[in-house]
């Protein structure tokens, strides 16, 4: 009888430990979904005819602005603006914010300016690698951490679950 017993707490244990690893990975994976921003790498757009006169950028031409894919809307033009930006031309030069470029992170605008680097030998496809807030980002601070103790508690409770199991094996009296 005390075999048959310790049998269904190691096989109920093994269950709720596959069950937890199953639910972690997927409890994870949401709370990365909401907590992070996405990221784009090497958008592409193509300057070479649009905005130059005479070879150089023509500042004050709307076709040398840059509006990338993934500009911030509603709540995220305050909360949210573009971060991690990096520009580069097409021979792989990165360019300079403020120098080569003008950002305007909450509307997903780049500038470009009048420079060397931004000529029109070099500028043909500018890259734009960027990192912004996705739909189901959420947007208070506080709520983010939060979530991100979820996985740690969860995975607590599981370990509790699995010493709890083994006391109960080990503090078994024998008839």
């Amino acid at each position: 009888m005390e075999k048959t017993s310790s049998m269904k707490v190691i096989i109920t244990a093994f269950v709720v430990l596959i069950l937890a690893i199953a639910f972690l990975t997927s409890i994870a994976d949401q709370t990365t979904t909401v907590t992070s921003k996405e990221n784009v790498a090497d958008e592409t757009t193509n300057l070479a005819t649009l905005c130059y006169a005479s070879g150089l950028v023509n500042e004050s031409n709307h076709d040398c602005n840059i509006t990338v894919t993934n500009y911030p809307t509603s709540w995220r033009i305050e909360d949210c603006p573009l971060s991690d930006v990096v520009v580069s031309n097409a021979t792989g030069t990165l360019l300079t914010l403020d120098t080569d470029y003008h950002l305007f992170a909450s509307s997903g605008i780049v500038q470009m300016l009048n420079t060397d680097e931004t000529n029109s030998t070099n500028l043909g496809n500018v890259l734009v690698d960027y990192s912004y807030c996705g739909d189901s980002y959420m947007n208070s601070s506080w709520g983010r951490t939060i979530l991100g103790t979820n996985v740690g508690i969860y995975a607590l409770a599981v370990l509790i679950i699995i010493i709890a199991a083994a006391y109960l094996l080990l503090n078994r009296k024998e008839d």
